[in-house]
């Protein structure tokens, strides 16, 4: 079964599974990947989730015992994804299986990956939760500058300080959109706030990522 905790800062979650669950997140993955034609980069972004599961999986990320008198539990296995990250991933998989032929054990872990995610968000952004995950669900993985797009995102989202990101994680989350430079202007005139610059994204394109400070 897959959980998570939150990471500091609105930086993104822990995620969290037995050795089972994770092993077939791996699976799916790696499967979506091979054959999706939405996944352009084979060795991209979208495989990094997989390579991560397999990393706490091993023991090789946070592994977790047991909480005291539930030993049943056994040990859970973690890793830690920030936001931008994550969920541009969820939605690669999400996307992509509905051009593939896949079966129920693909269908329920790509669903409890995204039930968690779903629960996080509103926990994380609280009254802005619902309105995260809208963002969340708009972002369109068919475009193929998308996860080039998450270069400039992801360091920016890195930079900022725990109440920057609670503000403007959701209009971070607007400017995945292909003609989001186009229409920025357009929505600073009719008042829209904690807008993310064309000028700003230009100048994060090819920077390293800060500390995330998770």
């Amino acid at each position: 079964m897959l959980s998570y905790r939150l990471l500091k800062n609105h930086a993104g979650i822990m995620l969290i599974g037995d050795y089972t669950s994770l092993r077939w997140l791996h699976e799916v993955v790696h499967d979506v990947n091979e054959r999706s034609p939405l996944v352009r980069d084979k060795d991209g972004l979208f495989l990094g989730l997989a390579y991560d599961v397999r990393k706490a999986y091993e023991r090789q990320r946070e592994i977790l015992e047991p909480p005291e008198h539930y030993e049943e539990m056994g040990n859970r296995y973690g890793v830690r994804i920030l936001w931008p990250v994550l969920l541009l991933q969820q939605r690669m998989l999400r996307c992509s299986l509905g051009y593939l032929e896949h079966t129920a054990k693909t269908q329920a872990i790509a669903y409890a990956l995204e039930a968690i995610i779903e629960e996080a968000l509103l926990e994380d952004f609280q009254s802005q939760g619902k309105d995260v995950i809208t963002g969340w669900r708009r972002v369109d993985p068919a475009h193929p500058v998308i996860f080039g797009m998450l270069q400039s995102r992801g360091a920016i989202f890195c930079s900022w300080t725990k109440t920057e990101r609670k503000r403007k994680f959701l209009q971070l989350l607007t400017s995945f959109d292909p003609l989001y430079d186009r229409y920025y202007t357009l929505r600073l005139e009719r008042g829209e706030k904690n807008l993310v610059s064309p000028g700003e994204l230009a100048l994060w394109a090819n920077a390293e990522w800060p500390d995330p400070r998770w």
